[in-house]
């Protein structure tokens, strides 16, 4: 088993991504700067700040080497965003982590400890005034338009505190050329105000910090912002906005991990108001890109993996696990050095045997790397070459096998059950099909012998096969793929592959199930019940791939089925449909000709022909459930029946 964990080990092959990123971010001419390193959910972002921190530590560098001098001035704060989530004021909580960090810093701290607790004071009168104008006026001035008086001093005496603080909605007070263009006439309110120890403003707190690093002996500054897209939206921008208006001074280096979906989609939702209903308009799109450009100047996305290099992966992942720490260094360095020469090529079995001297390995070593070497292709295409959730499969992987040996399956082999696996993890209600028709087969799916015949080319048609009548996904081309990569299950038992996965078909595979974090924020927002970040889910879920999408629909009918007299489950369809996702309809036919009628709410008859109306590409599909609900005496029946009727006349 192998811990979530970030490492500074690069097993990925990642390093020269971070190499690449540092040359940037060392190169004074490049500062300040503000990069985004992008890439999904557990595609190995944090990774990449792990050996960025190393990097520019100078110990970790020889003496005399122009590295170590380089970073011998060189300060680095790593913050973990999501760790702010609770807090009353984002921005405040990022700007104390980061003055905190450096007031604490091994090697610059000392120099600078009074001027970060003087900033810490101001940042704490920000947060505290921001705090009192949510909580304390706004309900104030409300209670003093209702008679309540007493409540208007407290509400002028913060009013009056927040006039000293500038508005941090205007990007365009933080530029420093505008700092010695102030008009005349205001010279001298600012001068005033300067005299008040407690005052905060954008550009007197930018020149302190500049001043503070410049004392500090501090020549860059690099920040590593981390974990941005596990924030709620309204905490994302509030972190972008205090990086760019406080912190964006001339030595400043910001690197940002996150997934560019999520970034973008925190953006829709702050902006939603000035948009349409039209969730294709133009003019939103490119409000979103063009905020995003204006933070960060720098985006560089990180690829996937491929199948040689998810074989890689594994076989260091099971170095890891068989080998001691000296002999996995070993293992490691070599990799590295065959990367440098050849990134073309995998670093398996033979690799690790002549990396480490000796004619043989441990039989259970041997085995999982030669295990390494036969799924990769198949990891590689169902999971995306996501890193994180091939640890997490290869976690499930190893305690359904123990699960087989204790219970003494002998016929259980490696290649069907990861087969097997990559359907539940990518596509589980297809899963439970194929459980569901084996079960009643005794093993043997004639389902799936079907499916392979007809995608392999022989008589039948894909259409006709009974698999594809009952769901029409298991015609994507995803799962077609799945159908017929080796190896084939015609043949198969599969009866003991469902006895080791029955927690799967009783609960759920929340643990391990591949939802992404992009999947879980559209769902949120769809259900939400307030308009702007409905349609800001409707504009990002036209950004999910396939796959995703499936996993969001899903998640969707699994609620409906579970709770049919709920109107949030198919409402968000409804919006799913709207936005033209073409399976959204094919789904809520499929929910409404399995719920039972007389729990689903009436409203639901009029949803579906309004919905059928306006996106006339979608009548075919739906046609079967109105037809369906037409014939039913059950409130949305009737409701159906009203609907159709005018349309008749």
């Amino acid at each position: 088993m192998w811990p979530d964990n970030e490492t500074k080990n690069d097993l990925l092959g990642f390093k020269v991504h971070s190499d690449l990123v540092r040359t940037v971010i060392t190169n004074p001419a490049m500062l300040p700067t503000t990069i985004g390193v992008f890439g999904d959910w557990g595609g190995g972002k944090t990774s990449i700040m792990k050996m960025l921190e190393w990097d520019l530590e100078p110990e970790n560098w020889p003496e005399g080497s122009p590295e170590r001098k380089q970073c011998e001035t060189t300060a680095v704060v790593y913050v973990n965003t999501w760790l702010f989530e609770g807090y009353d004021d984002a921005k405040s909580a990022l700007l104390t982590a980061v003055i905190k960090e450096l007031a604490e810093h091994k090697r610059f701290g000392p120099k600078i400890r009074d001027a970060a607790i003087s900033l810490l004071e101001k940042v704490d009168l920000m947060r505290m005034v921001r705090f009192g104008l949510k909580y304390i006026a706004l309900p104030a001035a409300a209670a003093a338009a209702s008679g309540g008086l007493t409540a208007v001093p407290a509400a002028i005496a913060l009013s009056s505190g927040l006039s000293s603080l500038t508005d941090s909605s205007k990007p365009e007070s933080c530029d420093d050329e505008e700092e010695e263009k102030e008009k005349p006439d205001t010279k001298g309110l600012l001068k005033e105000k300067s005299t008040d120890k407690k005052t905060l403003d954008i550009r007197t707190f930018r020149k302190k910090f500049k001043k503070m690093l410049s004392d500090g002996g501090i020549s860059s500054l690099v920040v590593l912002v981390d974990d941005l897209d596990r924030c709620t939206p309204e905490r994302i921008i509030d972190n972008l906005e205090a990086v760019k208006l406080f912190l964006s001074v001339e030595q400043t280096a910001f690197v940002i991990g996150a997934d560019p979906r999520i970034v973008e989609h925190a953006i829709r939702n702050r902006y939603a108001e000035f948009s349409t209903d039209n969730i294709k308009n133009e003019d939103t799109q490119r409000l979103v890109k063009d905020y995003l450009e204006k933070l960060v100047q720098v985006p560089y996305s990180l690829p996937r993996l491929s199948s040689t290099e998810i074989e890689t992966y594994m076989t260091l992942l099971f170095c890891q696990k068989h080998l001691e720490a000296e002999q996995f260094n070993i293992c490691i360095k070599a990799c590295n050095e065959k990367r440098s020469t050849n990134r073309y090529s995998s670093f398996g079995y033979f690799d690790a045997r002549t990396a480490l001297g000796i004619p043989e390995l441990e039989s259970d070593f041997s085995n999982a790397l030669a295990f390494s070497a036969s799924i990769a292709p198949l990891i590689a295409d169902g999971l995306k070459g996501n890193p994180r959730q091939v640890k997490r499969f290869l976690n499930a992987l190893m305690l359904r096998k123990q699960l087989a040996y204790v219970a003494r399956l002998e016929n259980i082999k490696d290649s069907v059950l990861v087969k097997l696996m990559i359907l539940e993890y990518v596509h589980p209600e297809l899963f439970a099909q194929v459980y569901s028709w084996q079960s009643q087969q005794n093993g043997y799916p004639k389902e799936l012998a079907e499916l392979e015949e007809a995608i392999l080319g022989a008589a039948a048609t894909l259409d006709s096969t009974d698999a594809v009548k009952k769901d029409s996904k298991w015609a994507t081309a995803a799962v077609r793929r799945w159908v017929v990569t080796e190896p084939r299950l015609r043949d198969v038992d599969l009866r003991d592959y469902f006895w080791v996965a029955r927690d799967r078909l009783e609960t759920t595979f929340s643990g391990v199930a591949m939802v992404s974090p992009v999947v879980r924020r559209v769902l949120d927002d769809l259900v939400s019940g307030l308009a702007p970040k409905r349609n800001a889910a409707m504009k990002t879920a036209q950004t999910l791939d396939p796959d995703e999408i499936a996993n969001l629909l899903t998640l969707i009918s699994q609620q409906i089925l579970r709770q049919p007299g709920e109107k949030i489950g198919f409402d968000a369809i409804r919006f799913l449909i709207e936005a033209d996702i073409d399976q959204a309809a094919e789904v809520m036919a499929s929910c409404l000709l399995q719920c039972p009628l007389d729990k689903v709410n009436p409203a639901v008859g009029m949803d579906i022909i309004t919905v059928s109306n306006a996106k006339p590409r979608f009548t075919e599909i739906l046609k079967p459930a109105i037809e369906h609900l037409s014939r039913s005496t059950t409130p949305v029946g009737r409701a159906v029946q009203r609907a159709i009727k005018p349309k008749e006349r």
